[in-house]
């Protein structure tokens, strides 16, 4: 549906091909997109001049002769076109305007919800359409705050709250994606649950947004053009919208689509927190540092205890995921093969671009079971050795991240057995980001002393 900055651009386009032109008639030929009269419409227009275009939100304004106004609304895929072709209609055109100069303004429009209104200047404004919405978003002041305060108060999803004309005007699915991403608040948050400050942020990247689309000609997006040979081009600098499974600039997550209220709406589940998902307890550290004693500890506390490497090797022998696999590698592939893992390994070390492409495939496949798993469970606590380099940080509550001296580390992977010689032999990759949720646990080989850390860790 084209939004404010895309139907500021249709005015802009439109208006100085169309002004001071005379209508000689008017044909309709779908018959609901005119909401007043429909005789009246085709007759009061004969003869009047367009003089100019005005905007409010989403809405069009036809200013003409004898103070007259139509109202227009171009819905989902309502497009004008001014042509002077010899025959302007197309299969998808609703209503003609022939104009005294030989040329003519077309409204086509092919899912036929946009809406024409024929009023005058001194009620146009009056009508219950315009009269109900709310200020423009791209025009937000100081002195519309605490209205907004009030209005946003609500235990509505924001999605659904910023698409509310009445609160806001001018945002679309687009630009509410757009928006919300922007100001890190997930979609799914309730409006009741918002800052003063959150509400701030809305009406300062609303602006932002919206302005610099209307700079860009705004979006042009799957069938809206705004004129004839002339595409928006603000979709090239989308931060979010559309993005699916792509990954985010700011932290590198995969972007996610969810569906508000049937709305498609694309978010960082990372950068735009939703609290109900913070439901798991972490554990995450270098190797040998402990990990799976912590989660054995936390099965005896009644949690159910899931380790990633497990669930990874379970997906590798999945005979879909193995062939995908082998074809990154360009190599075969079985991780019940322990001479392909040493090769597979080997290709991975020798080319990181390789692994990664291994790990961007395995790791958004990991991420819906444990979202499945986390769905089913209440009380569960995650082994996950790459937590923060798969960006799985948004699904915990808390993280116990441990710390490890490579003297005991090594003195670890020997009593496990691990063929471990020296400090070379330890698997450097790992990383951790900073985040109120993390709790330090130091791993010195006192198993006591690591249960009072993680006790302690967990008692709030």
């Amino acid at each position: 549906m084209p939004e404010l900055p895309e139907v500021e651009t249709v005015k802009n386009i439109l208006e100085p091909l169309i002004a001071n032109k005379t209508i000689d008639h008017v044909e309709v030929f779908y018959d609901r997109l005119v909401q007043s009269d429909l005789n009246e419409f085709k007759e009061k227009l004969k003869g009047k001049k367009f003089l100019s275009l005005s905007r409010y939100g989403k809405f069009l304004f036809f200013h003409l002769s004898d103070d007259l106004v139509i109202i227009s609304h171009l819905r989902m895929e309502g497009k004008y076109r001014y042509t002077k072709e010899a025959n302007p209609r197309i299969k998808a055109t609703s209503a003609l305007f022939y104009l005294t100069d030989g040329t003519y303004l077309a409204y086509d429009d092919t899912r036929k919800f946009g809406l024409m209104y024929l009023t005058d200047e001194k009620n146009y404004k009056k009508v219950p359409m315009i009269q109900k919405l709310g200020v423009e978003a791209n025009k937000i002041q100081d002195s519309d705050l605490e209205t907004l305060y009030k209005k946003f108060n609500r235990k509505k999803p924001m999605k659904d709250l910023l698409l509310d004309q009445t609160i806001l005007c001018g945002i679309g699915n687009i630009y509410a994606d757009e928006i919300l991403y922007q100001c890190n608040i997930n979609p799914l948050t309730k409006g009741s649950d918002l800052t003063h400050e959150d509400i701030d942020n809305i009406a300062k990247y609303a602006k932002i947004t919206l302005d610099r689309a209307i700079k860009l000609g705004g979006s042009t997006i799957h069938s809206f053009h705004p004129s004839e040979g002339v595409d928006g081009r603000f979709q090239e600098k989308l931060l979010a919208y559309g993005r699916n499974g792509e990954t985010c600039p700011n932290c590198g997550t995969r972007f996610h689509k969810i569906f508000v209220s049937g709305r498609g709406t694309t978010f960082c589940p990372n950068c735009q927190i939703n609290h109900e998902l913070e439901k798991a307890i972490g554990i995450t550290g270098p190797i040998g540092s402990g990990k799976s004693t912590i989660l054995n500890y936390l099965k005896t506390k009644n949690y159910s205890t899931i380790s990633c490497d497990e669930l990874v090797h379970e997906l590798y022998r999945d005979p879909l995921h193995k062939i995908k696999v082998s074809k990154i590698l360009r190599h075969p592939f079985d991780i019940d093969n322990p001479a392909l893992v040493h090769q597979t390994r080997e290709i991975m070390i020798q080319n990181p671009y390789i692994k990664k492409a291994v790990e961007d495939y395995i790791y958004p496949i990991l991420e819906e079971k444990l979202l499945q798993i986390l769905d089913k469970n209440e009380k569960v606590a995650i082994e996950a050795p790459t937590l923060f380099k798969a960006h799985l940080e948004y699904l915990f509550k808390t993280i116990l991240v441990i710390e490890i001296s490579e003297e005991q580390q090594i003195k670890n992977l020997k009593n496990r057995n691990d063929n471990v010689t020296s400090s070379k032999s330890l698997n450097k990759d790992y990383f951790f980001v900073k985040s109120n949720k993390i709790k330090i646990i130091k791993a010195n080989g006192n198993f006591e002393d690591l249960y009072k850390q993680v006790d302690k860790a967990l008692e709030n």
